[in-house]
């Protein structure tokens, strides 16, 4: 199939694996001061998390999952709010890059394209 003939797709949510998803949907909650819907989703703009029973992913750098911001600064922010320091300054990115209590990485980057 020629790919300019198929439906346009969009990345809809992320599916965590948790030892105990309350806690962990929570923590999500509480850090990015987003909607905990039920127990286990965690539902902002643009932002859908689902955490689930099961063992963490542990995949450390390989795998990880990025909240795009809109500058440099935006970034900075995030970052002293997570307690965490900036991580990257690349060419093409600035990121802070968070550890959740389960090991799980995720960004809070600017895309400098």
């Amino acid at each position: 199939m020629d790919m300019t003939t198929l439906p346009p797709l969009w990345l809809d949510h992320v599916n965590i694996p948790s030892l105990d998803p309350e806690v962990l949907a929570q923590w999500y909650a509480d850090r990015l001061g987003i909607e905990l819907r039920g127990r286990t989703n965690v539902i902002g703009p643009g932002i859908s998390l689902f955490f689930t029973k099961g063992a963490p992913l542990k995949a450390g750098d390989k795998f990880h999952f990025g909240f795009r911001v809109e500058n440099k600064s935006a970034v900075e922010t995030w970052a002293t709010h997570l307690g965490v320091a900036v991580s990257f300054d690349e060419h093409d990115f600035f990121a802070a890059r968070i550890a959740d209590p389960d090991g799980n990485i995720f960004e809070i980057y600017w895309d400098k394209y």
